[in-house]
Formats: C-alpha cells, sequence, structure tokens
C-alpha cells in the first residue's frame, strides 16, 4: 500500500470512529420499555476493533514517515515544516488583514484607529510563506504516492 492510499485509509478509519461514537450515543440509553435500535456490546466491539486498525495505520504512517529521507530530511520533517508554515502563514496574514481593517469614523472628533505594524510588509512575508508552503506540499505529496508503507 502507498503511503498516499494509508492516508486516505487512515482519514476513513477517522470517520468510521467518529460514525460508531454518535451510534454508541444513540443507544447508550432509551426509554423505559423500548428497544435499542443496535446492540451496545456489538457497537463497542466494532470500536475497539477500529481503534486497533486505526492505531496499527498509524504507527505504519509514522514509522514511514520518520524512514522516508527526501532531499537529505526524513518526510517527518517536512510535514512539521509544513505544519508549521501553515499555523505561522495563518497567523501573518490575520493580523495583517485585522491591521488594514477600515474603521469609519463619523467625525473630525471620533478616535482615530491606525495600524502599528507594516502591514505590506506583513502581506509579502506570508505571500512569500505561502509559496514556501505550496512547494513543499508538492514534495510532500508526490513523496506520498512514491513511497511504499513500511
Amino acid at each position: 500500500m502507498r503511503l498516499a492510499e494509508a492516508l486516505a485509509e487512515r482519514k476513513a478509519l477517522d470517520a468510521r470512529l467518529s460514525s460508531i461514537e454518535g451510534r454508541l450515543r444513540a443507544n447508550a440509553r432509551i426509554q423505559e420499555g423500548d428497544a435499542v435500535s443496535e446492540d451496545p456490546e456489538r457497537l463497542f466491539a466494532l470500536l475497539d476493533s477500529t481503534a486497533e486498525e486505526l492505531r496499527t495505520l498509524m504507527v505504519r504512517i509514522a514509522r514511514t514517515n520518520r524512514e522516508t529521507v527526501v532531499d537529505g530530511r526524513p518526510l517527518a520533517d517536512w510535514i512539521a515544516e509544513r505544519d508549521v508554515s501553515v499555523r505561522r502563514f495563518n497567523i501573518l496574514s490575520g493580523v495583517a488583514d485585522r491591521a488594514s481593517e477600515r474603521i469609519e469614523r463619523r467625525s473630525a472628533d471620533d478616535v482615530r484607529v491606525v495600524p502599528v505594524i507594516d502591514v505590506v510588509a506583513r502581506k509579502h512575508e506570508a505571500d512569500a510563506l505561502a509559496a514556501r508552503i505550496r512547494g513543499i506540499d508538492a514534495r510532500i505529496q508526490a513523496t506520498n504516492w512514491a513511497t511504499e508503507l513500511c
């Protein structure tokens, strides 16, 4: 199985766990005299087997990410760099957007609100970071499709 396929399977297993949780919650209690629509014990068994399947897959994905080297660095390092860069991009662009919001003044006596950061410079920094993120993500995606799961 390719790493990309394993990642899709992980997403499907996570969705299945959420579905099982919802079904368990729906059958956790009933009105006295009614019957449950699904056997909770069977659902708990399904929860256990699905959770174990997900855990096993996640261990294999993590091992593959550690052992796969891309341009001299483990794939896990590239993933961490991308994830932190995305977080940083979101903060930079959010702060720049907030600083550049226009506040309407109804009269000259109204308080004037001005940015205290260089909005243009921060937007340029965010744009450069976005380009770097796209490059890293393309490298990760290509590797995911080329790599067999450990």
